[in-house]
C-alpha cells in the first residue's frame, strides 16, 4: 500500500509544471533509497500565519496570494488530479524569480492525491485521506458507522472536496491568527490544527458535519470581499460550491471575485500615486 501511494505521488509530481505547484526536479535511486530533488522552499503558509517574522513585508498581497493558491489548484485539477490534502502546511513559500516579488506560494505534498476518472470524479475505494479538519462534509460522512456500502459507492471524490479545503485555507490565510483559526470552529472553543485528532479538534469536525459556520464571528465580516466567496466554497452541498475558474457570467467564480478585488486595489493605488505626483508638482 505504502509503495503504491508513493508511486502515485511521484507520478503526480512528475507531470506538474506550474509556478504555484512544487516542482520535482529529478529522481535518484541507489540500492537502499529513492531520492526526490525538489525546488528549494523556505517554509510554509502555516509558518507565515503563525507569525514567522521573516515573511513580513515580503509576501504577495493578500489577494495575490489567494490567486496564486487558486491558480495552482486549477492547474492540478487540469491534470485530472484531486489533491485531497489542501491545508496551510502543504502550501510552501519559495523565493520568486520575479524581481518585483520576493516570495511565491506553491502547493506541495501529493501523498494523498488521486487521479480523477475521465468523468472528473470517482467513487471512494480506500476511505478518506488528508487532514480531518479540512475534510468536506461528504468526506466525513465516510467515517460514519451507519453509512451503507451503497452510500459509500455513491460518494464521489472530485474537485469540490479540494475547493472546500481551499475555502477553509483562504479563511485562515486572511484572518492570520495562527493555524488554530477555522471557519467551522465554535468561537471560544479550543482547536489545534497541529494536533487535530479525535481529542484535539474541538468541535470543528462536528460543525462541518452540521454545516455550522462562524465566518464573521471568527474574523471575516459579512461586508468583506471574501465572505460570500468563502461561504460558497465551503457549502455543505458539493454541487453548490463555487467554481475556481472564471465562467461566462462570473457568477460563483473564485477567480472572478479575486480579479475584481485586484482591479479595485490597483485602481486605488493608481489614484493615490496620481495624487502624490500632483502634490509633488505643486512643490
Amino acid at each position: 500500500m505504502v509503495k503504491r501511494l508513493r508511486d502515485r505521488e511521484e507520478a503526480a509530481m512528475k507531470i506538474m509544471s506550474h509556478d504555484n505547484v512544487i516542482k520535482l526536479i529529478d529522481v535518484k535511486e541507489d540500492k537502499d533509497f529513492r531520492y526526490w530533488i525538489l525546488e528549494r522552499c523556505l517554509g510554509t503558509v502555516r509558518d507565515y500565519i503563525n507569525g514567522d517574522e521573516k515573511y513580513e513585508g515580503h509576501m504577495p498581497t493578500e489577494v495575490e496570494a489567494l490567486m496564486q493558491m487558486a491558480n495552482g489548484l486549477i492547474y492540478i485539477h487540469s491534470k485530472n488530479i484531486v489533491h485531497r490534502d489542501i491545508k496551510p502546511g502543504n502550501i510552501l513559500i519559495a523565493e520568486s524569480s520575479d524581481p518585483t516579488l520576493k516570495f511565491v506560494l506553491k502547493i506541495s505534498d501529493f501523498a494523498c492525491s488521486k487521479p480523477m476518472a475521465p468523468t472528473g470524479k470517482h467513487s471512494v475505494s480506500t476511505g478518506p485521506r488528508g487532514t480531518r479538519a479540512y475534510y468536506a462534509p461528504e468526506y466525513l460522512r465516510l467515517e460514519d458507522s451507519t453509512i451503507t456500502e451503497e452510500e459509500t459507492k455513491h460518494t464521489r471524490e472530485d474537485k469540490s472536496i479540494d475547493i472546500f479545503s481551499l475555502g477553509c485555507l483562504f479563511f485562515t490565510y486572511i484572518v492570520k491568527n495562527g493555524s488554530s483559526i477555522h471557519p467551522f470552529a465554535t468561537p471560544g472553543k479550543p482547536f489545534n490544527l497541529e494536533k487535530a485528532d479525535d481529542s484535539n479538534d474541538g468541535d470543528v469536525i462536528e460543525n462541518i458535519r452540521k454545516n455550522k459556520k462562524y465566518i464573521s464571528e471568527n474574523g471575516i465580516p459579512r461586508e468583506h470581499y471574501a465572505f460570500e466567496m468563502i461561504n460558497g466554497m465551503t457549502d455543505a452541498l458539493p454541487e453548490h460550491r463555487w467554481f475556481l475558474e472564471k465562467n461566462r457570467h462570473g457568477k460563483n467564480s473564485v477567480l472572478h471575485v479575486l480579479e475584481m478585488k485586484l482591479q479595485r486595489e490597483e485602481a486605488k493605488k493608481f489614484k493615490w500615486d496620481g495624487l502624490v505626483t500632483h502634490l509633488e508638482k505643486l512643490g
